[in-house]
């Protein structure tokens, strides 16, 4: 109970400190002929961090060094490795990246992610585009419509009026004439953006092939809403799967060792993910009887 009182009693302290003040610090090393580069930070004034002592800086801390000073090598290590990429976002980086850019409210935000998830442009575990959300932008290119400033203006214009900044009619005919001309742009390449997205779209049901017929299998919904996995060879081949109700599906290129089946990966918000087979008569799945 203490350590939480005393974590607790400093992060709300170190929000009434002054900003800490440091220094990013970039040194250039010549040993030998040879450069070398550091970079880290140099703190100045400490303020709100020296209460919270809890704050890891992930820059590494570099004494003062002054231009053409000399320092010792304690010695030099040859490492081998490789570049990352960066890392994903998260919906708290997303919502912070859609607040750095004008794009929703704080009351909106989270309502955007959803949709696009709903949209199946998202995929939340991890959070992630999807084949359709990288057709869409590919088929629009530079069209304004994927801009975050078009979307920033128009966002901007609405503060503008609940300010009384800007009148309810100018903000419209501000939007009309912006969407006019996004509008007459998209007119061009309708037929091709239409095909590209629809591919996309097909090529994200697909879960793998059917192990009866040879052609693909992708995500269907019945009539009464739920999904399944059905042969792209209907009616001539009427293989089906069953897919749980819940979860975000998640494809794979394997396929059942047993029954030859697609094998997907089901993962539902909270729990880990799982891998399926999705014939439900598998052998597999089916508990082995001992024999006396």
């Amino acid at each position: 109970q203490q350590k939480v009182y005393d974590l607790v009693v400093r992060r709300f302290l170190s929000t009434l400190a002054k900003d800490a003040v440091s220094e990013t610090v970039n040194v250039v090393f010549d040993i030998n002929g040879e450069k070398f580069k550091s970079e880290g930070y140099r703190l100045i004034e400490p303020n709100w961090r020296s209460i919270y002592i809890y704050f890891k800086e992930r820059k590494k801390v570099l004494p003062e060094l002054f231009e053409k000073e000399e320092i010792d090598v304690s010695g030099i290590v040859l490492k081998e490795d490789k570049t990352k990429p960066p890392a994903r976002y998260t919906q708290g980086s997303l919502i912070a990246k859609m607040e750095q850019l004008g794009l929703g409210t704080k009351s909106t935000r989270h309502e955007i992610i959803s949709k696009l998830y709903s949209r199946k442009y998202i995929t939340l575990s991890p959070l992630a585009p999807t084949p359709t959300a990288f057709a869409v932008i590919d088929a629009l290119g530079d069209c304004d419509v994927v801009k975050p400033r078009m979307t920033a203006k128009l966002e901007k214009e609405m503060d503008e009026i609940s300010e009384g900044k800007r009148t309810l009619e100018d903000a419209v005919n501000d939007s009309r004439e912006m969407l006019r001309k996004v509008m007459k742009s998209l007119e061009k390449d309708k037929l091709k953006i239409r095909d590209s997205i629809r591919d996309a779209e097909r090529e994200q049901k697909k879960v793998g092939k059917c192990p009866v017929c040879g052609k693909d299998m992708v995500i269907r919904q019945s009539k009464k809403g739920k999904r399944f996995v059905g042969c792209t060879g209907y009616p001539e081949c009427k293989n089906t799967y069953s897919l749980p109700q819940k979860g975000n599906i998640i494809f794979t290129d394997k396929t059942c060792g047993k029954c030859n089946a697609p094998v997907v990966r089901v993962k539902s918000p909270g729990k880990r993910a799982w891998e399926l087979c999705l014939n439900s008569e598998c052998s597999a799945k089916k508990p082995s009887k001992s024999k006396k």
